[in-house]
């Protein structure tokens, strides 16, 4: 998976937020534009980028609240926000007919999005989430995000204590991962490179309401992919299965050795379902 590519960082404003993201170039090539999860980064995807980056026009965005993009003015991080976000950025950025890949978080904000802009997508990927999450997962990522230490003295503390949570991720991408997700403080320190209001809002359950995401699927007519890792606690297979009967043209795939970060977890796996499903 290893490219000379390098992406270039870009950034845009859209409602009044700066929006960083990743231009993996070859424009005019068929686009793909990736969105990460709750904790993630546009780096979450260097993996896949790398790969497909040769063959489509890739975008790697940092949500609102994430990695090198600004915090939300007034810890707005509700599905509303995410959604005219991407309507914008894909405005700004000419991205009127393209393929969409969320995972977990930006697997809701892509459902959310395809609802009223199913006529823009030639494709959509949710990676291991769905409109219903499973408590065991949902669960487990609060507990995480309310007991993570906000400071830490080393990049190897941060490292030794991810690296207890993450069964699959290999050494080299969960350093990658962590690289990103992190910042050097104003003390010297390491601390998180996303808006810790988000921890906040899931400590006190006083984030926005959740939209009903099951009305948004009959309506997406585009051939839809659903990844899940066998060893996920985030997407329960009902719910998957109940995905694609309800989605026109809904597929479920199973990607071994991976648990909800699929695409780090088992990153070969992850990539041989794309190209069979991208042809």
């Amino acid at each position: 998976m290893a490219t000379s590519v390098q992406p270039k960082d870009k950034t845009v404003n859209v409602n009044g937020i700066n929006l960083h993201y990743l231009d993996w170039g070859n424009e005019g090539k068929p686009k793909i534009l990736l969105l990460h999860g709750l904790r993630g980064h546009c780096h979450s995807w260097d993996d896949v980028s790398a790969e497909f980056c040769k063959d489509y026009h890739i975008l790697a965005l940092d949500q609102r609240g994430r990695g090198e993009s600004d915090w939300a003015p007034g810890g707005d991080y509700s599905s509303h926000s995410f959604v005219t976000d991407l309507e914008g950025f894909c405005e700004a950025v000419g991205f009127d007919k393209f393929t969409l890949i969320g995972h977990s978080m930006g697997g809701r904000n892509s459902m959310a999005f395809a609802g009223n802009n199913a006529d823009k997508l030639e494709n959509l990927v949710i990676v291991d989430i769905g409109p219903d999450l499973d408590p065991r997962g949902s669960g487990r990522i609060t507990q995480e995000l309310i007991n993570v230490p906000e400071e830490f003295d080393s990049f190897e503390d941060v490292y030794a204590y991810q690296s207890k949570q993450n069964r699959f991720c290999s050494e080299p991408v969960l350093r990658r991962r962590l690289t990103y997700a992190t910042k050097e403080l104003p003390n010297g320190k390491l601390g998180w490179r996303y808006d810790l209001e988000i921890r906040e809002q899931r400590r006190n359950n006083t984030g926005s309401k959740q939209p009903d995401l099951w009305v948004n699927l009959p309506r997406i007519k585009c051939p839809v992919l659903i990844v899940r890792g066998s060893e996920t606690d985030t997407l329960a297979l009902e719910t998957a299965e109940k995905m694609v009967e309800v989605l026109p043209g809904g597929r479920l795939v199973h990607v071994e050795k991976a648990a909800h970060m699929v695409f780090e977890d088992n990153p070969e796996g992850f990539i041989q379902a794309l190209h069979e499903f991208l042809g």
